[in-house]
């Protein structure tokens, strides 16, 4: 499996989106398919964030994704930036593929400067436990229960400053 860079294959975007709108679209209510396209598109320039890769099989198929944006809950504001869209194609769940896709992002942050970073989950606090995140809070988003998470462990309080001077 290889990690690459969105800018490197921007036209895998209409099949990404689409696996984004039918992963997610309960969490992001009216948002279309044409909406997780652009906001992917938004990762073509030559900002530092948002990012996002592809993991591609031996194939060179698109296998997976994985982002770095600046927010990614309507709420929560002040809390930047946030590790998004881990995904993996259902073929290849459970064979450790997805902490790969975490831990690149998590290493390209740091590259960045990033302190600190946030996620949400509905249900795989566990999984980001296992690689290191701490539970934040939870929080109703969207009709949905969620475990907003981060890394390094920020007080709920007070969360980690400097995080938006690298971005």
């Amino acid at each position: 499996m290889q990690l690459i860079s969105l800018r490197e294959r921007p036209e895998a975007i209409p099949l990404i989106a689409q696996w984004h709108f039918h992963e997610w679209h309960a969490l992001f209510p009216g948002r279309t398919e044409a909406d997780f396209a652009a906001e992917l598109a938004l990762c073509l320039g030559d900002a530092k964030v948002p990012q996002t890769w592809l993991m591609l099989d031996e194939a060179a198929e698109v296998a997976g994704t994985c982002s770095l944006l600046v927010h990614d809950m309507t709420i929560l504001p002040q809390l930047m930036p946030w590790l998004a869209n881990i995904y993996l194609r259902p073929d290849l769940r459970g064979k450790g593929l997805g902490q790969q896709l975490v831990r690149h992002v998590m290493a390209e942050a740091a590259k960045l400067g990033i302190a600190t970073l946030y996620l949400f989950t509905e249900d795989q606090q566990t999984f980001y436990q296992r690689l290191g995140w701490q539970l934040w809070a939870v929080q109703q988003y969207e009709g949905h229960q969620v475990s907003v998470m981060c890394f390094p462990k920020a007080d709920p309080l007070f969360p980690a400053l400097g995080a938006a001077d690298a971005l």
